[in-house]
């Protein structure tokens, strides 16, 4: 079975079928000035859409809305509308920005909410596939609308450590994670979904953690409650309180450094897990209870460790998840060393920016209006990319996690420790007097 197979659908069912039959035959559009073109786009479009069609199909109707909405004038000039489409969320329409504009014209929530009203659209988001150019998403369906579950059990055999399956995204292809040479930021609110992600990480590197090429050491501050069930199971190290867990830190750095050192003298760049030497994932719940509430010497240690194995650990195997609910600069020093970043519902815009980096709403993350209602919907960004795409993790129930430690739990291993190779079974010490001794006894 394959990922796609797997994933299923996040769309309600008669939403999205509905929807569907008036999209899917379509593709990209010029904008037009032929009133009889125009009437034979409205004629076939879906109701709700058809004022957004009105108000960029026709050059003349673009004009006027771009003036009522101060986003254009006969002396400054028009924004340019090159090519609209239907997508699985409505319409999407890329123009060229008139002399003069920024990105930030057209990202502020005033002029988004403002081309909602206009177009009678839910929602309004704006961002720049390249220089000069805005993409206005107008969203009239949300295909993450719907929690998406898994089963354990339809997971593949074979694992791609750099591309695990853990949600689905807005365009309905599967969500696929980088673990392996890669550290990973997961920030949320309360109820957010942060641990639905985490046990859907979990549930994707099953396969490969019964396998035995990925070890989890899972940190826990919050006593075990939530991962508990792992202990001594899922997870070869569990910790559960800042002195269990800054050991089991620096024994990671330990073995990273070894590691370090054994592929130096053979001459290995990358390392390629194996069981001899597996994919090292440290999961960091609730990260702030070390980097910012544990007293100062404790802090300075977690940042000290943590930093050295984001600094040093991808090439050798070692990747950190780190999991926290108020992303500042004091909850989260080493942001920068995070490839990916994962921002779920969050409280304030200062937040998303904190996850993102700076100007990140304005390129389409808006973290901070995700509703309460859809816990695991966030906005994953990357270093190498300016884009960030909208996705939603599996929800996993308590039942579905109980079911994820008993598949892929590593069978344990009943091998002696000691080396018995010589042993000889027919020699059991009965010719040692007073040990079974059966000979004659000396006078």
């Amino acid at each position: 079975m394959t990922v796609v197979d797997m994933v299923p659908v996040a769309a309600s069912a008669v939403g999205a079928l509905v929807f569907a039959a008036h999209i899917l035959p379509w593709g990209r559009r010029p904008a037009t000035t032929t009133a009889v073109s125009l009437e034979n786009e409205l004629a076939e479009a879906p109701e709700i859409l058809r004022p957004a069609i009105v108000s960029f199909a026709s050059t003349a109707h673009a004009q006027l809305m771009f003036s009522l909405l101060k986003l254009g004038s006969v002396e400054t000039g028009f924004p340019r509308v090159e090519w609209w489409d239907y997508s699985r969320h409505g319409l999407t329409v890329d123009l060229l920005m008139r002399g003069g504009q920024t990105l930030s014209d057209w990202t502020n929530d005033d002029t988004r909410s403002r081309i909602a009203d206009h177009v009678g659209v839910e929602q309004v988001t704006a961002s720049s596939p390249a220089p000069g150019w805005v993409r206005l998403e107008l969203r009239v369906h949300d295909t993450l609308a719907e929690s998406v579950t898994t089963d354990p059990a339809t997971v593949a055999a074979g694992v791609d450590l750099e591309a695990v399956p853990v949600g689905v995204r807005e365009d309905g292809a599967p969500w696929l994670l980088r673990i392996l040479y890669s550290h990973i930021l997961l920030a949320g609110a309360t109820g957010s979904g942060k641990g639905s992600v985490l046990w859907s990480i979990l549930a994707g590197l099953g396969p490969a953690i019964k396998a035995g090429f990925v070890d989890v050491w899972m940190a826990d501050p919050k006593g075990g409650v939530e991962f508990g069930r792992g202990e001594n199971r899922l997870f070869v190290r569990f910790a559960v309180d800042a002195s269990t867990i800054l050991a089991m830190l620096r024994e990671a750095v330990t073995e990273m450094d070894e590691r370090l050192a054994r592929m130096r003298a053979a001459g290995v760049r990358k390392l390629v897990p194996s069981p001899d030497e597996p994919l090292i994932v440290i999961v960091i719940d609730e990260a702030a209870s070390l980097s910012s509430y544990a007293d100062r010497d404790e802090q300075n240690e977690f940042r000290r460790l943590t930093g050295m194995l984001q600094s040093k650990g991808r090439a050798a195997g070692v990747s950190v998840i780190a999991a926290l609910q108020d992303p500042s600069k004091e909850t989260m020093p080493n942001r920068q060393l995070f490839p990916v970043r994962v921002g779920l519902r969050l409280d304030e815009p200062t937040q998303t920016a904190m996850v993102h980096g700076q100007g990140a709403r304005d390129r389409g993350a808006l973290c901070d209006k995700i509703p309460e209602t859809t816990p695991g919907v966030g906005y994953v960004g990357e270093d190498g990319t300016t884009e960030f795409v909208r996705v939603r993790a599996f929800w996993i129930s308590d039942e579905q996690a109980d079911a994820i430690v008993d598949m892929y739990s590593p069978a344990t291993d009943f091998a002696p420790a000691a080396d018995y190779s010589d042993f000889d079974p027919d020699d059991l010490g009965d010719d040692i007097p007073g040990d079974g001794y059966t000979g004659p006894v000396a006078a």
